[in-house]
């Protein structure tokens, strides 16, 4: 069976398959932080639309859409920033919700390779893992 190799105690993940399993783990978690990212600002914006469409009605310079209009643009700009179906590339040095979590994950593994917090960390949880694998397996 692909991804799956086996050891004395039974079968444990190939490292291609704890590859694929760790992209995937970061996946999911970088979409939570993307909807709770969306759902926030949706939280925020519904609010300012109703204000600009009063600010709109009550204007007397002919600028009735004009606050809806900036609500909007800045509505397309978080959405852009957010990203949250991957659907766009943007240029490295263009700011993002994905190029925060890859400048994360960078120092983490950066942490990591120098044993720092991160790699103690690793050790205690695959410690923790090994020992619950060694209950399930009794």
């Amino acid at each position: 069976m692909e991804g799956i190799a086996h050891s004395q105690s039974g079968i444990v993940a190939s490292p291609q398959s704890r590859g694929r399993r760790g992209r995937l783990v970061r996946r999911v978690i970088l979409f939570q932080v993307k909807l709770m990212a969306d759902g926030m600002r949706d939280v925020v914006m519904s609010p300012l639309s109703i204000a600009a469409g009063l600010l709109g009605l009550v204007s007397r310079n002919g600028s009735a859409e004009l606050y809806l209009d900036r609500l909007m643009r800045f509505g397309r700009e978080t959405d852009h920033w957010i990203n949250l179906f991957d659907h766009r590339s943007a240029p490295n040095d263009t700011p993002s919700l994905d190029r925060i979590a890859e400048q994360i994950e960078e120092a983490l593994r950066h942490d990591y390779e120098n044993g720092g917090l991160s790699a103690r960390s690793a050790r205690a949880l695959a410690e923790a893992a090994a020992r619950l694998r060694e209950k399930a397996a009794r």
